[in-house]
Order: structure tokens, then C-alpha cells, then sequence
């Protein structure tokens, strides 16, 4: 963008609850010796504030409403600026919206960092019905963004040299989001009409703010060598960033020396936890609230700390219908007084924190309400200590003290109140035994609706050096995996620093002096790292990955290369470039020709390749490794006979094992993929004979399963689906059918949606209920059918209710064997190995499998349990929870069955999924290393 072309600057803080704007004007800023900074104005956007009411408010609540075709008329949602646009944003949204939760969009930024769902998929407003017109969270943000290019681009005419598109906009994000949230934030951007933004970070953003005010004097109130914390708690996030002033050749400079992790943790954390409260003082006898009602209590329970908090009152009414014939009788009250608030807020998400005795608990995030993945740890003052904590070496290497911060620069709706603020400062000091109240100071902050925003734009000042400029650059240092070979041997996982902490952007990398070598035509895997904390890591240095480093999504490609496309090793030097907008982009180029391949960052790419945690305890030395291909190479050829005379393929793993001295569970997952390439290298030779075939079939099953986890396993599975429509060769022979099916179960996790649909589309007719078409199979066979389409769990919702019915509608009280229990529950499970969680089925779709199952009486009553488990395990969120009252007749029945405490459990306690649990539920052993449910 030609700077000298534009006319404003614009910020845009997009906010979890709230959207604000700011903008300068670069014609008017400046002049005559004023300052730019003083020209920062707030954009006050236009949007309905009632039925057929338009307003300019200093903020667009994040909040987008579907309208249905009855629930409110067209002409009460029209909008000026947007005239053929349904949907609406803002205030009226979210009013009218709290009315009809089941229509209202909300915290699309959190779903937008939420790694277990598809964030591109029609998901939203979570727990509606598929039929409402739903939205995904990139189009939720592309929404706001849209309404206010639309609203600034109206009030400039025709003018489009004056459009928001063609101006230098700068767009912020919590400092912790990843490269992945960074980037669907710029794509939501893109589909706004927004081609070039630059990223900034909020907590960064917010800084700015007070230098608009103190661009003159702040020196005056912070000294060289002072640390500054900045405390952004908004609705949604919190992010904590340590600034501080250096002096370095008698000039001195603002620089940010640390960002915090990535928390979901916000307001919206605690208007849940004053429903739950509020909830706990209903009548007794009142039914449980369903979803739509406790999000409506949710948004009433924001209202009521608002108000009180905002000084209005101490006691707030609330009041929630009756639904259905129960309108009025149904109805239920609460208060929410000041002290409820207080301790609810203070004691449960505030409180005093020792660092003798207050450890890290796990990070592993647990499914909360409204389906996002909320931090476990509510208390916000520990991850505070936790962070402070993680940079004290930064701190003492750059300052050479290890102290409190000296100032704190709060930020962020949900800390407005002064008791909130207060009880931080407290916090801190507590933590590090401070006994000098006054510590920390705070860097006053009137209006930290709008700081972030007005920020922002202070930002874009500061970037066209007209304004003091905080020396930043990425808030994390970034790695790359790489294998390095000593004495021929290669040796623990070693990564190099692509980007150092605090490299400016639009920086461009080469890893000078590293030799590397890429296989061409071939699929590749890059492994990369981020930290937030390494310290003193350089371009180029070699690190141990350990726990200091986050893996990101890896970049998985095949670098075409050559016309031939046979397998080739090219020399290339890995590039990199942190771009104007924050984000990675890496490159490799190759040292033998002019060719050069970008890499990109893998999203949700449908194999659920994210969610997947992967540590070798072993690897195999590769003369072992080849001895055992060639084992398969000789058994799986034709000339192999198998009358006696050849290697009997039934004792090929055996064989291998015994070369190994390691049992085939055992085998490391390089080793078994490995044996995978070298069965779909033999793939002829299930044509071979029945007994080739359906040994074929179940070692490369076991081989590849579950589908994804390393870095060739979506080019294997493209292999594999090739012989999907062919169907098996010999398929006369029970055993050749049986495997073949099982070894669909095995991979299914490595289907695409469509190639899952596809798959159980062709089984329409093979189990039928029509007798006259389907064609006869076995028992056995069915059950096997049946477990691989349990496998599908990226089925869409209205299949899976479909072919749970029929399952269902199969199974037999006393007839019924484990593997339809197994079946049914995953089919109906309330926790998904693999798949997003909107493919869970509605607990109203599965209580009536529940109450069926309720009335066997089998033998063994343990496969029916193990089946209720699933299907009713709690998870945090009710809108994929069991009704209370189903639970207690579930608990009933395992009480009269004797099932263990134990088992049961997962019913009433939000209880993470463990690897021998997911192994169960798999139906086998997994791969060492692979854990499906992150």
C-alpha cells in the first residue's frame, strides 16, 4: 500500500464482546506543530439499537443475530447501509438476541481459536438447529468487519479513494493468539473486502493508548529500567505482555520483553459462573434449564454485573419463564446481590496466590459451556504468578532485578471495577511478598472499552514514524523441526530458530549455513515450534524440543519437482519472513535451480491432524528396519507359495516381532508406518489369492491406523480409498469381507467428511431393512459394518441419528452382543475421538437410545454400561449434555447392576478421556505416541 495515498489510519479493536473503532485523519493531524495523536478520533458506528431503530454507538457489540422468517419482520431489521443483508450486528442483536439465544451469535472470537472444531463449518450459534441458517466463526468475524466497512464506506459517498478498504488499517488480536487464529482472522478480513490489514497485538494496542496521552511526558512516569505489566482481561481472553523502558546510547525506547499463553478466560468465564450460582438458588423443584434458557440466564447474569458493578444498584432481579404450557407456573426468580457478585468474582477467578505453594495444574483444556474449550484454572491471578514466573530470567537478564512490576496498565471490559484492579495489585504483591502498597503503580487507562482501539491507530502513527514506537516485533520465537545425524546416527528431536522473540516485522529469514536436504515428489512433513518464553535463542541456533516448545499444526506437502516426479533428494535453504501483518510465512528454495515452494500452515484440514500429540519413545535402527520390509517384500510376492513350501503370511508379524524382540503393540509408530509403505507398495498383491488378500487387508489396517498422526498418512490414506470402489477381490470368502471392513474402521479417522458420507451412502443397500433388496450377509459381517460406520465420526449429525436409529432398531434384549453396545455409543457419544464437536448428536436425539438400553437385561450388564457411559458422559456443556433426570436413572440402573463407582463417574464429573480409555473406545490399541482426544 502506498502510504502517501491514504488519508486515514484506521484501528479496529475486534473485541469478544465488543467491536470498537478508531481512526486519524493524516490531512488534519500535524499541523502547525499539533500532534497526530490528539486528531484520534472514535468511529461511532451506526447499527440498529431497536426494532427499526439506527444509532452511532462508540462500540458494535460483537454479536450477530439470524433472523428467522417469523420472530421479528423485515422492516424492523432493514439496514441503510447494507440493504439486502438479513443477518444483523450490534446492539439490537444482542438485546433482541438474549430473547432468542437460539438465533444469536456470540464469542466468535473464541470458537475462532478453538482447535477441536471447524471453524470454517456452519457451527454457530452453538447448539441451534442445523436448520436456522447458521454461520461459521470466520464468517461471524467477516460479518462484524463487513458492517463496519459498509457503515464508514456510507458516510463517504462515492468517493472510494475515502473507502475503509483503501485505507492503512490495523486490526488487533489477543498477543497469544497462534499462527492459525492470526491467519483466519486475516482471511475473515479478506472475505470482508479487507486485502491488507496489519495485525496488532491487544495488549500492545492497549500501551498505545497511554501514549497518545503521554506521548510528551512519560518520562515523568516511568524511569529507565522500570517494568511495566500489562493486564488485558477482556470477554473472552486474557493476555498478560511485561514492557519495559531501556536506555541504550543515552536515548531511551519502549520494548516488550514477554507475552503470556493463550487463554480462554474472560468476562464470559465469569457470567458463567454467576448463572451457576444464580441457578443454585431456584426453587428445588424446578425442571432443568434447557440449553436456549441457560444461555438466556447467561445473558441476564451479564446484564446484573454490568449494573452492579457499573455502580447502579446492589441487587439485581432475575427472573426466567416457564416454557411451553409451564409459561407462567414455570416461572423462577433469583437476586444477584453485590456480595454474591463480589465473592463469586473475587474469591473464585481473584484470589491470593503463594508461589511456595500454588502449582501449575494441567493444561490440557477441558469442554466447558456453550461448547468452547475454557481454561480449567479459573483463577486469572495464577496464570498471572504462572507467567511472571516463566519470564523471570527475561527479567533478570535484561534489568538485572527480580521484583513485582513496578506499574501495571490495566485493560479490558471485565476489569473496569476498581475492586477487580485493586485485588490484582493485592495479588501481586502477595505473590511476591511485597509489603509496599503502592506497588504496582497504575498507568491510568479512562476508558479501556475503546484504549485497544484508539491504540491501534496510534500504532499505524507510530509505523509511519509519527508517533513513539514500542519496540516489539514477534511476541514468540518460532522453530523448525529438523533431523540431525551425529556419528550416522540421528539423534533426539532437535528444532532451529527460524524467528527470534521480538524480530521486527517484515523481516526476512535464511537459515544461512544450514545444510538441508527435501525429498521432491514425495508427501513431506515440517515440524514447527513456537515459544512464547525460550529466551536468547538466535536465528539459526539448534534447540532440544522439549517442553519449552508448543507444536503448531505441521506444514504438510509433497514439493513437486521435475517432470518424471520420481523421488529425489534437493538441496534447499529454508527461508522465512515475518510479514507487516504478524504472521509466518516459510519458504524452501532450492539450492539446485530456481524453483521456490512457500509452505503452509495446515488449519483443521478434516483428518483431524491437530489434534494429534505424537512422541517416538524408540526408533529402530534402519538395517533392522529394512530387514523387516524385505521380510514383507518376500511374503507378499507372488512367488511365495503358500503350500507349505513359502513364508506363511499368518506368521509375518510374528516374524517380524521376534526380529524386533518387541510385540506388535509395541512396535514405535515410525516402524509401523514404515510397514504401512511397504504393504501399499504390495497392494497387487491382494490379488493374489483369498489368503493374500485378507492378510493384506488386516496388516495394512493395523499399520495405518487410525487414519492420521504422522506426517504421510493423507497421501496413504489417498492409496488406500483408491480400492474402495473395486471393493475386495476374492468377496466370496468370509475372512476377505470380514478384514475388509475392518480395515475401514481401522483408517476411518483419516477420511475426509465426504469420503466418510460416501462410504456409508454405498452401505445403504447392503444392510437395509429391506429384505427383498439386501443383498445376505453374515452376522459376523453386519456386526463388522456396523463398527466401521461407528468410526465415521465426521458423519454428518441427521446420518448419524439415522443409522443409530436402524442400529437400535436391530439389537435385541439377550440377543444383542458387545460389539452393538460398542456400536451404538459410538455413534451417540457425547466426546468425539476425532471429529468436530459439531457432529455430536443432540441429547434429545439420544435419550431414547438411552431409555431403550435402560430396559436390557443382559447377562453381562458391563458392555451395556461401558455403552451408557459414553453416551451420557458429562462434558460441561449443555448443549451436549444428558438431561439431570436421565442421568439419575442411568446411575440407578449401574447401582443395580453393581457397576463400580469408578466407571461411572464420567456421568457427573467433567473427566478427560485417558489413553487406555480412547484405546476402548477406539476399539484397539492405539499407535505409541498418537493421542486422539486433545
Amino acid at each position: 500500500m502506498n502510504l502517501d495515498a491514504i488519508r486515514y489510519i484506521i484501528g479496529i479493536d475486534l473485541g469478544t464482546t465488543n467491536t470498537a473503532v478508531s481512526y486519524v485523519d493524516l490531512e488534519e493531524g500535524g499541523g502547525r506543530g499539533k500532534s497526530y495523536a490528539k486528531g484520534i478520533r472514535i468511529f461511532k458506528v451506526p447499527q440498529l439499537t431497536g426494532a427499526g431503530e439506527v444509532n452511532r454507538l462508540s462500540v458494535l457489540p460483537s454479536f450477530l443475530y439470524i433472523p428467522g422468517e417469523y420472530d421479528i419482520s423485515e422492516n424492523s431489521v432493514f439496514q441503510p447501509w447494507n440493504p439486502t443483508q438479513k443477518n444483523f450486528a450490534g446492539a439490537f442483536a444482542r438485546d433482541h438476541g438474549s430473547k432468542v439465544p437460539s438465533r444469536l451469535v456470540s464469542s466468535a472470537k473464541s470458537w475462532l481459536c478453538h482447535d477441536k472444531a471447524d471453524r470454517r463449518a456452519k457451527i454457530l450459534p452453538w447448539g441451534a438447529r442445523t436448520d436456522m441458517g447458521k454461520v461459521s466463526p470466520v464468517d461471524a468475524t467477516c460479518a462484524y468487519l463487513e458492517h463496519i466497512k459498509k457503515t464508514w464506506n456510507a458516510g463517504r459517498g462515492n468517493n472510494e479513494d475515502l473507502y475503509l478498504e483503501n485505507q492503512f488499517v490495523v486490526i488487533t488480536v489477543p498477543a497469544s493468539f497462534d499462527e492459525v487464529a492470526r491467519d483466519l482472522t486475516v482471511e475473515a478480513a479478506k472475505m470482508a473486502g479487507l486485502k491488507k490489514v496489519t495485525l496488532l497485538e491487544e495488549p500492545l494496542a492497549a500501551f498505545y493508548s497511554w501514549l497518545i496521552k503521554h506521548e510528551k511526558d512519560w518520562a515523568r512516569h516511568v524511569n529507565p529500567g522500570e517494568l511495566i505489566l500489562v493486564c488485558d482481561i477482556g470477554g473472552g481472553t486474557t493476555d498478560f505482555t511485561l514492557i519495559t523502558l531501556r536506555e541504550t546510547q543515552g536515548t531511551s525506547r519502549f520494548e516488550r520483553i514477554a507475552v503470556g499463553d493463550h487463554l480462554i478466560l474472560g468476562g464470559d468465564n465469569i457470567d458463567l459462573a454467576l448463572a451457576l450460582s444464580v441457578e443454585k438458588t431456584f426453587d428445588k423443584n424446578r425442571p432443568a434449564l434447557s440449553g436456549d434458557r441457560w444461555k438466556e440466564l447467561c445473558h441476564q447474569c451479564r446484564r446484573a454485573k454490568e449494573n452492579i458493578l457499573s455502580g447502579k444498584t446492589d441487587v439485581e432481579h432475575i427472573a426466567m419463564r416457564g416454557e411451553g404450557r409451564s409459561l407462567i407456573k414455570g416461572t423462577v426468580s433469583a437476586k444477584l446481590t453485590r456480595e454474591m457478585l463480589e465473592e463469586t468474582v473475587l474469591e473464585g477467578f481473584f484470589p491470593d496466590v503463594d508461589i511456595e505453594t500454588v502449582k501449575k495444574a494441567d493444561t490440557r483444556k477441558g469442554i466447558s459451556e456453550f461448547g468452547l474449550p475454557y481454561e480449567q484454572e479459573p483463577a486469572m491471578t495464577k496464570h498471572l504468578g504462572w507467567f511472571l514466573e516463566n519470564h523471570k530470567a527475561d527479567i533478570e537478564q535484561l534489568l538485572n532485578k527480580n521484583h513485582a512490576p513496578d506499574h501495571i496498565f490495566f485493560n479490558g471490559g471485565s476489569l473496569k471495577p476498581k475492586v477487580i484492579t485493586e485485588k490484582i495489585r493485592k495479588a501481586v504483591r502477595y505473590w511476591f511478598k511485597e509489603e509496599d502498597e503502592t506497588l504496582p503503580r497504575v498507568l491510568e487507562n479512562p476508558d479501556p472499552d475503546l484504549s485497544v482501539a484508539l491504540g491501534a491507530s496510534y500504532y499505524g502513527l507510530a509505523k509511519i514514524g509519527k508517533g513513539v514506537r514500542v519496540g516489539s516485533g514477534s511476541p514468540r520465537a518460532y522453530y523448525l523441526g529438523i533431523s540431525v545425524l551425529e556419528n550416522g546416527k540421528q539423534t533426539s528431536a532437535k528444532a532451529v530458530c527460524l524467528v527470534e522473540r521480538g524480530l521486527d516485522e517484515g523481516t526476512d529469514i535464511r537459515l544461512e549455513g544450514k545444510k538441508m536436504t527435501v525429498l521432491a515428489n514425495r508427501p513431506v512433513s515440517f515440524e514447527v515450534f513456537s515459544s512464547s518464553y525460550r529466551s536468547g535463542d538466535k536465528c539459526c541456533d539448534v534447540v532440544d524440543v522439549d517442553e519449552t516448545l508448543t507444536t503448531l499444526p505441521s506444514i504438510q506437502t509433497i514439493i513437486k519437482f521435475g517432470k518424471k516426479g520420481e523421488a529425489a533428494e534437493i538441496p534447499v535453504q529454508v527461508e522465512a519472513q515475518y510479514t507487516e501483518i504478524g504472521t509466518l510465512v516459510l519458504w524452501c528454495r532450492s539450492l539446485a535451480s530456481d524453483h521456490r515452494w512457500q509452505l503452509q500452515f495446515q488449519l483443521r484440514s478434516g483428518n483431524g491432524a491437530d489434534a494429534v500429540e505424537v512422541v517416538e519413545a524408540e526408533v529402530y535402527e534402519e538395517k533392522l528396519v529394512q530387514a523387516a520390509l524385505g521380510v514383507i517384500r518376500t511374503a507378499f510376492s507372488k512367488e511365495n507359495k503358500q503350500d507349505g513350501t513359502g513364508i506363511p503370511l499368518v506368521s509375518v508379524p510374528k516374524t517380524i516381532s521376534k526380529m524386533t524382540g518387541t510385540s506388535k503393540a509395541k512396535w514405535p509408530l515410525s516402524f509401523v508406518r514404515a510397514i504401512a509403505d511397504q504393504m501399499l507398495e504390495n497392494i497387487e498383491a491382494r490379488k493374489i489369492s483369498a489368503q493374500f488378500e485378507h492378510r493384506w487387508l488386516n496388516l495394512t489396517g493395523y499399520a495405518v491406523r487410525p487414519g492420521f498422526g504422522q506426517s504421510f498418512d493423507e497421501e496413504r490414506v489417498k492409496k488406500i480409498w483408491k480400492i474402495f470402489k473395486q471393493g475386495p477381490v476374492f468377496n466370496k470368502s468370509a475372512q476377505v469381507k470380514s478384514e475388509w471392513w475392518i480395515l475401514w474402521r481401522r483408517v476411518a479417522a483419516g477420511l475426509t467428511a465426504g469420503q466418510q458420507r460416501q462410504f456409508v451412502q454405498e452401505l445403504s443397500s447392503l444392510i437395509s431393512h429391506k429384505k427383498t433388496s439386501a443383498p445376505k450377509i453374515s452376522p459376523q459381517e453386519r456386526l463388522e459394518i456396523w463398527m466401521a460406520v461407528a468410526n465415521m465420526e465426521r458423519l454428518l449429525v441427521k446420518d448419524k441419528v439415522k443409522w443409530g436409529n436402524q442400529l437400535l432398531s436391530e439389537m435385541i434384549a439377550k440377543k444383542s452382543v458387545d460389539q452393538h453396545f460398542w456400536s451404538l455409543s459410538r455413534i451417540g457419544a457425547r466426546e468425539l475421538l476425532y471429529g468436530s464437536v459439531d457432529r455430536v448428536i443432540p441429547p434429545s436425539k439420544v435419550e431414547p437410545w438411552i431409555e431403550k438400553l435402560l430396559s436390557f437385561k443382559q447377562q453381562n450388564p458391563k458392555p451395556v454400561a461401558a455403552a451408557l457411559v459414553q453416551l451420557a458422559r458429562k462434558t460441561g456443556d449443555r448443549m451436549r449434555d444428558i438431561n439431570p433426570e436421565t442421568i439419575d436413572r442411568i446411575q440407578e440402573w449401574m447401582t443395580n447392576q453393581n457397576i463400580s463407582d469408578a466407571m461411572t463417574k464420567p456421568l457427573h464429573h467433567v473427566v478427560c478421556l485417558s489413553k487406555k480409555e480412547e484405546n476402548t473406545i477406539f476399539g484397539e490399541a492405539l499407535p505409541s505416541g498418537i493421542v486422539l482426544h486433545g
